[in-house]
């Protein structure tokens, strides 16, 4: 445009997503674009939480009655136990004595042992640190940069593993403690890990691997969690939220519903349930022990998950080890607990095992059968099994003695649970949900004071809102799922109806006999790449195309 003799260009003000080209000759797109961690983690500190069922509330408990409020809701929940004196005694936790620095558990792992990062601006892989260096970040003033976060040091074959201890809990309802047996190695060591955390971490959504739960112990610092029960509309929306280009740019507590916000000091304790997506903020250095475990009482919740996983085709290092392997010890486990016999010790031991136990074997039944039929080789069954095929005969045998025939669904899961759900991309499809910084009525580009990759300040005053946090929050994002007041069915304006005549069929003419050919079929896939390649121009596949108009030619 043209005024006064000066030409302006006209710029959008709509943020582009940073890309790190430095990274991308290295490792690839997926792992180069950067993140607005900043904004995300003031998110996750001012959210203030949504309307849950009582089923999925998050629940605070004595730590003498955690064991039995876990044994009697079947573990559908997450619990948390408060700091206290002797907490961490009757739950069974050790630690060192003294105080567990990030110094002193260099000492006890190994100096030279390497350590996996992961970079905060990316969420993707970061440099790999011996412990003497990342002591030595840890001990660099804040902010650090590059900022970076340590959510799996495994502590398996070092000083410290023989210092502390999962809950006793924990440990009673890991079926790799369970159904794996001690004379076959390798064995699946997921049970104890430290997590380093510096001063403005932000770990985004996820679902850790297989479904598995988590027992999380801070030693010092705090962190701040957004909880997502794993009702089926959650999990459909994470898995494509999950699978969108446009993942690093849509806040996902903003898709679902239900989503808690839950605080942990030094020395709280957190019981999370399997398939809980969940993100994490850091608002100060943080020293934390956890693990992972997969339980009987999660089974189909487990399995569900362990299917997304195959179908997002996530990388085998970020699986849960031998899991096909596990789920064949977890089927002959409780196949020796639920086989007849008249004596009364086993009638004693079919008592222990519970209905949601129960209920998930079935599923695990199925979900062995479908193994079998696609591998040749028994389903990467273990060596030690004679007949996997016997073996999940006999268990539905037991299990139609017990009453349990058939996949069932959860019986948690109660019915009045499907009226909160919300549509899902049939209705709004990812590539259109509201981004962290679209804003309808801006025209002009960012400047560069704006640009968002700087470092989480806890200290900000969370309830004052800055510029970049417009069309950020769930009250504020302007879109056509926004919450707003319904016309009147008799003042809404009549739809103009276009009719779209389809083209003229071609006559049928009799093909001649030809050369052996194979004709090219409209194969399900190619019409799936079709259905998402206009899904992310923002239409709807049903609708037929209307036919193009050819436009006149301009007389010169």
């Amino acid at each position: 445009m043209d005024q006064g003799g000066v030409e302006q260009t006209r710029r959008s003000k709509r943020q582009r997503v940073a890309v790190d080209y430095a990274r991308l000759d290295t490792s690839g797109f997926a792992d180069c674009i950067r993140v607005q961690h900043k904004k995300l983690a003031r998110a996750v500190v001012k959210f203030s939480g949504q309307p849950q069922e009582e089923t999925f509330a998050v629940c605070t408990v004595a730590p003498s009655d955690l064991a039995a409020h876990v044994h009697s809701t079947g573990f559908a929940n997450p619990c948390v136990v408060r700091a206290s004196e002797d907490s961490r005694s009757v739950l069974g936790i050790r630690v060192p004595e003294g105080e567990l620095t990030v110094d002193r558990v260099a000492e006890l792992v190994g100096r030279n042992r390497q350590v996996n990062t992961i970079d905060v601006s990316t969420q993707s892989e970061g440099p790999v640190y011996t412990m003497d260096e990342l002591a030595a970040y840890f001990a660099s003033p804040s902010p650090r940069k590059p900022l970076l976060n340590v959510v799996s040091l495994d502590l398996a074959n070092t000083l410290l593993h023989d210092l502390v201890s999962a809950p006793s809990l924990v440990q009673d309802l890991d079926l790799v403690n369970k159904a794996w047996p001690p004379s076959q190695a390798p064995t699946p060591m997921v049970q104890l890990y430290a997590l380093l955390s510096v001063s403005g971490c932000f770990m985004d959504f996820h679902i850790d691997f297989g479904g598995s739960s988590v027992w999380y112990h801070v030693l010092s610092g705090s962190k701040v969690f957004l909880l997502v029960p794993p009702t089926k509309a959650n999990l459909m929306a994470f898995e494509e939220w999950s699978s969108s280009d446009r993942q690093v740019s849509v806040f996902f507590a903003d898709r679902v519903t239900g989503c808690q916000k839950l605080e942990l000091t030094a020395g709280d304790t957190l019981m999370l349930p399997g398939g809980w997506a969940h993100c994490v903020v850091t608002p100060e250095d943080s020293l934390v022990l956890g693990g992972n475990f997969l339980t009987g009482y999660n089974l189909p919740l487990q399995l569900d998950i362990w299917q997304m996983e195959e179908r997002l085709k996530v990388r085998s290092k970020f699986r849960f080890p031998l899991y096909k392997q596990l789920m064949w010890h977890t089927a002959a486990y409780y196949l020796t607990q639920l086989r007849p016999a008249s004596d009364v010790t086993t009638e004693r031991t079919h008592s222990l095992v519970s209905k949601w136990e129960k209920e998930g074997l079935v599923n695990l039944c199925v979900c062995l059968q479908s193994w079998l039929r696609q591998s040749k080789d028994g389903g990467d069954s273990p060596s030690t099994l004679d007949s996997p095929t016997n073996l999940v005969k006999e268990l539905e045998d037991c299990l139609k003695r017990e009453g349990f025939v058939g996949p069932a669904a959860d019986s948690r899961a109660a019915a009045k649970l499907r009226l909160m759900l919300r549509p899902l991309s049939a209705e709004r499809p990812v590539s259109q949900w509201p981004t962290l910084a679209e804003d309808e009525d801006s025209d002009e580009e960012k400047g560069p004071d704006d640009k968002d990759d700087g470092e989480f300040d806890p200290a900000e005053d969370v309830h004052t809102a800055d510029e970049d946090d417009v069309d950020f929050y769930v009250e504020e994002i302007r879109s056509p799922w926004s919450k707003r007041q319904r016309t009147p069915a008799s003042k809404k304006p009549e739809r103009k109806t276009f009719v779209v005549s389809p083209p003229p069929k071609p006559p049928v003419v009799l093909a001649s006999p030809r050369a052996h050919t194979t004709p090219k079929k409209n194969t399900k896939s190619n019409s799936s790449v079709r259905d998402r390649l206009l899904k992310k121009c923002g239409l709807d596949p049903r609708i037929p195309l209307p036919t193009p108009v050819p436009r006149p030619k301009e007389d010169r």
